[in-house]
């Protein structure tokens, strides 16, 4: 028997094992912050107890922030939640939109971290395909990945979905010193699986600073 693990498998366990790591660290960051407020509530509490006068606007800004602690990790929460729920079915119906968002909140720290700024430029109505969700997160989590290492000097990576016949593409801009050798180093055994296992193709534009995401309206149909 081997315990060899495939490539998409492996490459879904590293995607995943990263992304839960960035989003324990962002709850343990506002874990502290609440904790430190905390402590200074509790100090205030023993001051009140001694009759000595309290600071009400400092309660009120000491509320504030850990009520915004608070909605900022139920926020990661819900990032983590939509994460793992993109494994139940592996033909779903998604909106591009609301997948990029993901992505892009679940990247933030490790985008921030090396200087880059990840935004999307979202389409007005829904652009909506029937695809394996996880792959697809996975993909253009390699994608962006390699993308940070070919952008102009202002480290900017936008992400624009957008319609298409028969289905959808993601076009990935900002590449400045992207060329079609590195793309193809890019090219692993693993992203050419994982390209097929969602039946979209790759392409680069050296001229244009692109990379763009062909996708087909449904999972079981080829891109065009």
């Amino acid at each position: 028997m081997s315990n060899r693990i495939d490539p998409l498998g492996e490459a879904g366990l590293q995607f995943y094992s990263k992304v839960s790591a960035s989003i324990s660290h962002e709850i343990k960051n506002s874990l502290a912050v609440i904790n430190e407020s905390a402590g200074y509530l509790e100090d205030v509490t023993l001051m009140a107890k001694k009759g000595m006068n309290v600071d009400m606007d400092r309660l009120q800004s000491l509320a504030e922030t850990m009520l915004k602690q608070v909605q900022r990790t139920n926020a990661i929460i819900k990032n983590m939640n939509r994460l793992a729920h993109s494994l139940d079915d592996p033909e779903s119906q998604i909106d591009l939109n609301a997948l990029l968002e993901l992505m892009i909140n679940l990247s933030e720290r490790t985008t921030v971290t090396r200087g880059f700024k990840v935004f999307a430029a979202l389409s007005d109505t829904a652009v909506t395909i029937t695809t394996h969700p996880f792959f697809l997160e996975n993909l253009i989590w390699l994608i962006l990945d390699f993308a940070m290492n070919v952008t102009g000097d202002a480290k900017n990576i936008e992400l624009k979905p957008a319609k298409a016949e028969p289905g959808a593409t993601i076009s990935f801009t900002g590449l400045e010193k992207l060329t079609q050798s590195e793309f193809n180093i890019f090219l692993t055994q693993r992203v050419h699986l994982m390209l097929a296992a969602l039946n979209c193709t790759l392409q680069a534009d050296e001229n244009k600073g692109m990379i763009t995401l062909n996708l087909p309206e449904n999972i079981t149909q080829p891109a065009s």
